[in-house]
């Protein structure tokens, strides 16, 4: 049994050195090179989804300083609004000061004049009072000679 095993063995001693050859040649001209253009594809990828995290970091960034911008711009025209609305506030309280300083003047003037046309006329009434009684006395003086 142990020379027929010996034989057996003989015999499978050139098999076995096919099978460590062709091994040693799939490993060399197979395998490494598919291994080798794996590990460029992975690094190839990799340096890819990099490169996308950066460039959606830098427009996270581009779209936090576009929404700054855009709330100073806002800001800016808010007050400038605001600006504009209390000047044209300021200019309505003016004109309406004039307003009534001007009617107030107009008040003042026309009761001047209204308590001079009284006067005018109390005193008008006052000669014509007199003379109207002047007029009464003299006919009833009249009257009383005859």
């Amino acid at each position: 049994m142990l020379h027929s095993a010996g034989a057996l063995l003989i015999q499978a001693l050139p098999t076995f050195f096919v099978v460590v050859l062709l091994h040693w040649y799939l490993k060399s001209t197979l395998f490494q090179p598919l291994e080798k253009v794996l590990e460029e594809r992975h690094a190839e990828t990799q340096g890819a989804r990099e490169k996308a995290a950066a460039a959606l970091a830098a427009a996270e960034t581009k779209v936090a300083e576009y929404d700054l911008k855009l709330r100073a711009a806002r800001t800016e025209i808010y007050q400038e609004q605001e600006t504009w609305r209390k000047q044209l506030l300021d200019e309505q309280t003016a004109a309406v000061t004039k307003a009534r300083e001007e009617s107030h003047a107009q008040i003042v003037a026309a009761k001047a004049d209204i308590s001079a046309q009284v006067d005018q006329a109390r005193a008008t009434l006052t000669r014509e009072a007199e003379a109207l009684a002047d007029q009464v006395v003299a006919g009833i003086m009249k009257g009383s000679r005859n």
